[in-house]
């Protein structure tokens, strides 16, 4: 009897183990795991494992920093690659648990990862990795060519900046300013008179400046 998939896995990564062949068997595939087929009371772990490796027509090799550590791992996936030197047949399924760097050999094979997913992104994702041959989305693409150019609708003005605005009340305070200096002014050299010529004098030395900051960013 043949089964579809073999989970092979370091003993620290087993609580990834079980929630991927949980995953599958839910959606209907056959597995072999070590800590649910292997460890019988009774039986030969051994030859359990040895049975079920030439039984299973693919292996997911559960990636970690564990796994590369892992002689036996090592010796689980070999036996499968030895048969599918190219990896054309995709028998083997590297499902990466843990950021890790590529292996000489396994480097070669693209994993489907899952750390830093949610629980039912990780569950889309491994469902994709063991049914999809092809990354064909299943909706058409947009087309990628220039669209037309997108003008404002009529009757809606642009957001005006706010540096825009800005100037703009300070040219109102200013001409108010200064309309009030001219209704004011007696000509007879107060200190009023001064206090207002000053106060002009700084007012227009700041909007000047203000203006050609608001020049220089705009064009």
């Amino acid at each position: 009897m043949t089964v579809d998939f073999f989970i092979s896995y370091a003993d620290d990564d087993l609580t990834w183990a079980e929630w991927i062949g949980w995953q599958l068997e839910n959606e209907g595939y056959t597995v072999r795991l070590g800590a649910w087929d292997h460890e019988i009371a009774g039986g030969n772990s051994v030859l359990a494992r040895d049975r079920d490796l030439q039984v299973a027509k693919r292996l997911i090799a559960v990636v970690s920093p564990s796994y590369r550590l892992s002689p036996q791992s090592s010796a689980e996936w070999s036996s499968f690659l030895r048969d599918d030197p190219s990896g054309e047949g995709l028998t083997v399924v590297p499902v990466q648990v843990e950021p890790v760097s590529r292996s000489a050999l396994l480097g070669n094979l693209t994993p489907v990862v899952l750390h830093g997913l949610s629980e039912k992104q990780a569950s889309a994702a491994l469902g994709e990795a063991v049914t999809r041959t092809r990354l064909k989305p299943s909706q058409e693409p947009g087309f990628p060519g220039r669209g037309a150019p997108q003008f404002p609708r009529r009757g809606i003005p642009a957001r005006m900046r706010a540096d825009t605005k800005f100037l703009l009340a300070l040219l109102l305070f200013d001409g108010a300013f200064f309309l009030y200096g001219a209704t004011s002014y007696n000509g007879d050299g107060g200190s009023g008179d001064l206090k207002r010529a000053v106060f002009a004098i700084v007012a227009f030395v700041f909007t000047i400046g203000t203006v050609k900051r608001w020049f220089t960013r705009r064009f």
